[in-house]
Formats: C-alpha cells, sequence, structure tokens
C-alpha cells in the first residue's frame, strides 16, 4: 500500500480577515483546520500540520516553517522536512483555510499524482494538490531557500493531472464575505 500524508498549511498572517487565524475558526462547529485534518484521515492520509496549532485536534503533530510566515512554499518545504521519507509515497497539500474539501477529491488526487484540484473555471488550486514524495523532495532541493518564494515554481516544468471540484470543495476562507458564506453553507448543509 502506498503511505499517504497530509500537509495542512495553517501559517498565514491571515491580513484579509483582520489577522483572525483562519483555520481555528470554526464552520459548522468545528475549526476548518480539524475539518481539513478530519477529510486527510478518511482518505487514509496521516495529517502534518505547519503553522499555528489553534484549532488542531490533539495527537496531531505541528510544525513551523523558519522563519515564520515566510510564505507557504516555506511551509511546504518545512512539512515535507519534518516527515521521514516513505519510499513510494503520496504527500496531499491542503489548505488549512479550505473547510469543504472531501476525502473523495483527496482520494482522486492521490491516485491522479501529480495533480492538482480546478475550479470551475479551470484554475488551479495549489493548496489543494497531491504530489508523488520523491519528486516533491526533488523539486524542493533543487529550489533552495523556499522562504518568500511563491509556491506557483514547484510547479514549475510539471504538467500535473486537473481534478476538477465544484465551488464549494474550492472555497476557501480569505475575507470576511467568504467566512460568511463558508458559514451559510454549514448552516443550509444543516452541519
Amino acid at each position: 500500500m502506498t503511505p499517504l500524508r497530509g500537509i495542512v498549511l495553517a501559517g498565514g498572517r491571515s491580513s484579509r480577515l483582520g489577522g483572525r487565524h483562519k483555520p481555528a475558526i470554526s464552520i459548522g462547529g468545528v475549526p476548518i483546520v480539524a475539518r481539513a485534518i478530519s477529510a486527510l484521515r478518511a482518505a487514509g492520509a496521516d495529517p502534518l500540520v505547519v503553522g499555528d496549532p489553534a484549532g488542531v485536534p490533539d495527537g496531531v503533530a505541528v510544525v513551523r516553517e523558519d522563519p515564520p510566515f515566510a510564505g507557504p512554499l516555506a511551509a511546504v518545504a518545512a512539512g515535507v522536512a519534518a516527515l521521514d521519507p516513505a519510499s513510494g509515497g503520496v504527500i496531499l497539500l491542503l489548505g488549512g483555510d479550505m473547510p469543504y474539501v472531501t476525502p473523495a477529491t483527496l482520494h482522486a488526487l492521490a491516485q491522479a499524482a501529480p495533480a492538482v484540484a480546478v475550479d470551475g473555471d479551470g484554475r488551479m488550486q495549489p493548496l489543494c494538490a497531491a504530489w508523488p514524495e520523491a519528486l516533491l523532495r526533488e523539486r524542493l532541493a533543487r529550489l533552495g531557500d523556499p522562504a518568500d518564494r511563491p509556491l506557483r515554481i514547484l510547479y514549475d516544468d510539471v504538467e500535473p493531472a486537473r481534478v476538477t471540484i465544484g465551488a464549494r470543495e474550492a472555497m476557501d476562507v480569505d475575507t470576511p464575505d467568504l467566512l460568511r458564506a463558508a458559514l451559510a453553507e454549514a448552516d443550509a448543509a444543516g452541519e
């Protein structure tokens, strides 16, 4: 069986949300980061969080990128560095502000790795992706210092499979309007 692990990125400044730590916000009574962890576990992945531990369930490892707030590429690198190498493994990357990603989507991404979720408009969601572990480690090593560099460079010269997801799954909680929409979505679903 292929080792499947997940890295949840939960270390941003949440500046568009007034500094309120997005992953710790409860949607349907559950912190967004805990929802992401639950989806990863249901997909068969062992989760690791990179960033602030607020809202992270007990028993889930948390590490921090160095320096803190050095961006998502630095967070991915810190997460990968914290994992013991697994031959033939797949690593799922998931934003800690995506409350509605499903285990089925994560499983589809893992099966197609390297793969990235795309929304209905065809926009890539690079923090909803799967990488063969060896490829991800090689790319990070080749990039050098990841601090304050854009995540998109991880995808240079790689053509990932595209897994289309619906608007609900693609939703991330970046602004007050998106938070209201996520809360309304939970209410409508009876969560």
